[in-house]
């Protein structure tokens, strides 16, 4: 620990954990507001706002690439790979891309900007805060950053205004617009440039001497801290640190998205029932890789083996959520849902994690064993189609109700068949009165046409009639006689 005299105040250098400290904090004080309800959940291949569109709620985003020319009047938090925004967003937009991030000339956020990418280039007007961790970040000269700038990866290139300080820790650092604070970095190199103008102090820790031009404007002292240990190593640890935390917030929002009615129950089974939930969590951790190291000791059992293997890694990296959800949930009094329980929740642990060395590890192994628990106990409800707990339901939506003692619910009304339509009596005329059939109508063939006689019919007319036959004499028996 060193202690720096400067022009305008005695200035404590903290202990590198304070890098860490202050890109939680800065991740709780952005994201946390924009959580309290939930917008509008996009899935699509782009996802496009056009130039004379208007989008008046809050976007969530997953989508292969964003392109933002129009107006978004709310929060954007997109995994895409690659993002463009050329309009305006007049809240914060929080970007978790492996492409190109980039905010064109006239283009604005009207909160702050925070998340990691490839690479990150700025030449529009960002209100608030700039938190990114990106292999290349670069301030244009028409970029402009209204409050504190944080960067952590490989280059950061400032050519624009920020308005307050700059901090983090890069590879290469370089400086030739106009820092209106203080200058903290950690880096391998430190360039500043003629045209840099500073408002306050220059403090860097580097393995060398920073180039800095003679005309280059820095209104307090320029300051050089020897580093401490490997450099190189340090700034990929503080990167992988920061990646690996927002690769816990991506993978705990996922996860409750997809087991939204096992996560949900989890969460509730830690709030009604903490002890049952940390013991059951406490048994898992320990049954289940004896198992798995029986079974991967017979033929038989060794895909099972492999499968409890691959579960105990998704377990490993998604056990903590509903522990540091119910936390989260605590403290915000049932507001905000479960995502935004679960960030609070998890910018707190990890702040603690970070801030105490000594006792980090046992917080993470409660937040894991506990979180284990919680998981097994929220898929047994599930299966058992439990009601989600009125625990994490706001007291505005729960309302209770005296019912009397003698009440019964009621009976299902039954089905009847339609009773069958009674037949009509029939007329007293038609019961009377016979009516004669209507004689049929002549045949026009018949009216028009004569049908001439057949031949021989006249001859067959005019010949005497043949005398019948005698009857033979019969008795009075009825026998004939001889």
């Amino acid at each position: 620990m060193w202690y720096v005299k400067h022009s305008h105040s005695d200035r404590r250098v903290l202990p590198k954990t304070r890098h860490f400290a202050l890109g939680a904090v800065a991740v709780l004080a952005v994201l946390l507001p924009s959580l309290t309800s939930l917008g509008a959940l996009v899935t699509t291949d782009r996802y496009i706002v056009g130039e004379d569109d208007t989008v008046t709620e809050d976007q969530y985003v997953t989508a292969t690439s964003g392109h933002i020319e129009g107006v978004v009047d709310g929060d954007v938090t997109i995994f895409s790979g690659s993002l463009t925004i050329t309009g305006e967003v007049t809240g914060s937009v929080t970007v978790f891309s492996v492409g190109n991030v980039t905010l064109a000339d006239g283009a604005r956020i009207g909160g702050s900007l925070r998340g990691t990418a490839g690479s990150v280039r700025l030449a529009g007007t960002v209100d608030r805060d700039v938190f990114i961790g990106a292999a290349s970040i670069v301030l244009d000269p028409t970029g402009v950053v209204g409050r504190d700038v944080m960067a952590f990866g490989g280059a950061l290139t400032v050519r624009g205004d920020i308005g307050r300080d700059v901090r983090g820790r890069t590879m290469r650092m370089t400086i030739a617009g106009t820092v209106g604070g203080d200058v903290d970095v950690a880096t391998q190199g430190l360039d500043v440039e003629r045209s840099a103008e500073g408002g306050g102090d220059v403090l860097y820790r580097s393995p060398s001497e920073a180039d800095i031009d003679p005309s280059a404007r820095i209104t307090g002292t320029i300051t050089r801290l020897p580093t401490r240990g490997n450099f190189v190593y340090g700034v990929i640890l503080s990167l992988v640190t920061v990646i690996s935390f927002l690769g816990f917030l991506v993978a705990g929002i996922v996860s409750l998205w997809i087991f939204r009615g096992s996560g949900s129950r989890a969460v509730g089974s830690i709030l009604r029932k903490p002890i049952r939930s940390f013991l059951v969590g406490l048994g898992t951790v320990i049954v289940v890789p004896a198992a798995i190291v029986i079974l991967a000791m017979t033929l038989v059992g060794l895909p099972l083996a492999a499968v409890g293997v691959l579960i105990g890694g998704v377990a490993f990296i998604i056990g903590p959520v509903p522990a540091v959800t119910a936390l989260g949930n605590r403290i915000l009094i049932n507001r905000g849902g479960l995502f935004g329980a679960f960030v609070l929740g998890a910018v707190l642990w990890r702040l603690g994690i970070w801030l105490i060395p000594v006792i980090g590890g046992f917080l993470y192994l409660i937040g894991l064993v506990w979180g284990i628990g919680a998981w097994v106990m929220g898929l047994a409800a599930a299966r058992r189609d439990d009601p989600t707990p009125a625990v994490l339901l706001p007291a505005s939506m729960i309302v209770e109700e005296e019912i009397p003692p003698d009440w019964e619910p009621p009976f299902a009304p039954r089905h009847e068949p339609a009773p069958e339509p009674e037949p009509e009596p029939a007329s007293e005329l038609e019961d009377d009165v016979e009516l004669e059939p209507e004689p049929e109508p002549a045949s026009e063939l018949e009216d028009d046409v004569e049908l001439e006689p057949e031949a021989g019919s006249e001859d067959r007319a005019d010949a005497p009639p043949e005398d019948p036959e005698p009857e033979p004499d019969t008795d009075d028996w009825g026998l004939p006689t001889h």
